[in-house]
């Protein structure tokens, strides 16, 4: 288990490829203990990268990621000093060198990303905000659900738990706001698309 905060978007994804070389496989699993810590930012920053990523299009890859929101942040709200998760989804593997590929790609992009992104709002990316949001990433999984019935729709509530779990992870409360924003948006559309 990676130790201490990671506060920067390239320390979580070094963080969850360190953590793929260690046990040699990708996993959900890894995915968790790349995390570092027990703040919210990284533990619901990742699955959501992974849903809107192309690895989020592989069947059945949606569902394990909303369980594992829907996990860590239920755990969250209740204030749990430690995640538990069921094997089940702990051993969920997504393709290994996809995953590498991905977090390769992405990496320059969270370096420039991370000079321009931190503390502003900060009461917006506290501890109070954090159950807040953690609170919504619970609505926006549930939404996932019936959202995998159609086409790409997953990427709605996946791109509002991103920037929900970004603002966090970077303390950055304008990027919290703004994936509320979305969050609402993602709720309106999803319910309209199923009506």
């Amino acid at each position: 288990m990676a130790t201490g905060q990671s506060e920067t978007i390239k320390e979580v994804l070094t963080n969850w490829e360190d953590e793929i070389e260690k046990e040699g496989r990708a996993d959900v699993g890894s995915l968790l203990n790349a995390s570092g810590s027990r703040a919210a930012g990284p533990l619901l920053f990742l699955p959501a990268l992974v849903m809107i990523s192309p690895i989020g299009a592989i069947p059945g890859v949606p569902i394990v990621l909303t369980t594992l929101t829907l996990l860590v942040a239920g755990q969250l709200v209740l204030g749990r000093t430690s995640i538990w998760l069921p094997s089940f989804v702990r051993n969920r593997g997504f393709p290994k060198k996809k995953v590498k590929s991905i977090i390769d790609k992405l990496t320059p992009y969270a370096e420039r990303a991370d000079r321009y992104l931190g503390q502003r709002l900060a009461m917006f990316a506290g501890e109070t905000a954090s159950r807040i949001v953690a609170a919504f990433c619970i609505f926006l999984s549930l939404l996932v659900y019936p959202a995998t019935l159609l086409p790409f729709a997953v990427a709605l509530p996946g791109s509002a738990i991103l920037l929900l779990s970004l603002g966090l992870l970077v303390r950055d409360g304008v990027v919290t706001l703004v994936g509320l924003m979305v969050a609402l948006a993602a709720v309106a559309a999803v319910v309209y698309w199923l009506a």
